[in-house]
């Protein structure tokens, strides 16, 4: 077998073979993170110089944390392997053990992060009801002056929200909420980890959201179809402590700027396409909702992540999804008992997403016509 070269790894497939894979895989709606490089991205990864990057020493990465910086406002940017050590490094650069962290109550540190930041960084959560994801500044202010310990150390917010569907915090809301905070001397924490997606639906530039926060985190393999990678921001002393809490959580890296690269060419490249996968989630909630037994409201997908509710209720869900995936496509629970998820992203063209209509249409009427008649 002859020995393969980064030519042949990189060389962008031809229609045959994109027909071949088409017809033989699924299309994956679980989440924008299931993309694949792009053969441009493979070979900005190939040839990618790199370093050690504990010592400082990956150019890429260097390169990698100055441009997101630059993006988002900030002084200084750090290179972490996943969004949740992003936030992390947030929360255990800026607060102290026995803090507590005021944030909504469907937020991603405590649905997905609740471990690693009251077992391991030891601190609390203050958990207030927002609206589909989104706190108001009154809530924030009342929080912060209440009478009960530990008051909130920091406020955390999430641009955008993944449990409502990819709610867009409005600019407005977000700088009155970091007003009252900095009345208060205390910092703000964006978990932007699809900063990207609300940009691209607003036409707002990432650094006027980033400046109604102290530190943010962004994703590169959300929406940006990295392989991995996210980075967390803020002031250059920030970031140094925030390098401390990544060595603690075990996320020091080597030569990491092979993966740097492919985030790098994101952050420079697809950005601009991001308003596809917009447009292809509303065809997609639009089609939904006309669907027999199936519930989604067209009006509230704001960027790239359809929630759908099955009629049919919570047990008759994973039969639901299970009949999805026999017709190739992939879908999850989320958002709720009776929920499903779909998300668009790099990987979803227009056939793609024609092709995952009409088997939605095909399960959802076959589940409907064998639901008992009341």
């Amino acid at each position: 077998m002859p020995a393969l070269s980064i030519e042949t790894i990189t060389r962008p497939p031809t229609i045959q073979s994109i027909e071949a894979r088409l017809t033989t895989t699924y299309i994956d709606l679980r989440s924008d993170t299931v993309t694949l490089p792009t053969p441009e991205m493979r070979r900005a990864m190939a040839s990618a110089e790199v370093g050690d990057d504990l010592f400082h020493g990956d150019p890429t990465v260097q390169l990698l944390e100055q441009e997101t910086a630059a993006v988002l406002g900030k002084e200084a940017a750090l290179f972490v392997p996943t969004g949740c050590m992003g936030n992390e490094c947030a929360f255990g650069a800026q607060t102290r053990e026995g803090d507590s962290i005021l944030l909504e109550r469907h937020s991603h540190p405590i649905l997905v992060e609740a471990r690693a930041i009251t077992e391991f960084l030891r601190r609390r959560f203050a958990p207030v009801d927002g609206d589909r994801g989104r706190l108001s500044h009154q809530q924030v202010a009342a929080a912060l002056d209440d009478d009960a310990e530990p008051r909130p150390a920091l406020v955390e917010v999430e641009n955008t929200h993944n449990w409502s569907s990819g709610t867009i915090y409005p600019l407005a809301t977000l700088q009155a909420i970091a007003g009252v905070a900095r009345e208060r001397d205390r910092p703000v924490h964006l978990d932007g980890a699809r900063i990207w997606n609300a940009s691209a639906a607003t036409g707002i530039p990432p650094r006027d959201y980033a400046a109604c926060a102290d530190t943010v985190m962004v994703c590169f393999s959300k929406g940006l179809g990295a392989p991995l990678g996210s980075a967390v921001a803020g002031s250059a002393a920030f970031v140094q402590e925030a390098r401390e809490v990544r060595r603690a959580f075990g996320g020091a890296m080597r030569q990491v700027g092979i993966v740097a690269a492919g985030a790098l060419h994101g952050l420079r490249h697809h950005r601009e396409r991001l308003p596809d996968d917009h447009r292809r989630a509303r065809r997609l909630a639009e089609a939904i909702a006309e669907m027999p037994g199936l519930r989604v409201d067209p009006a509230t997908i704001e960027t790239n992540i359809v929630i759908t509710e099955l009629a049919a209720g919570p047990e008759r869900l994973q039969a639901f999804i299970d009949a999805l995936a026999a017709e190739r496509i992939r879908v999850i629970r989320f958002g709720g008992p009776s929920h499903f998820r779909a998300v668009t992203h790099l990987d979803i063209d227009d056939a793609a997403l024609e092709r995952a209509i009409a088997a939605l249409r095909k399960v959802s009427a076959a589940f409907a016509s064998a639901a008992p008649s009341s």
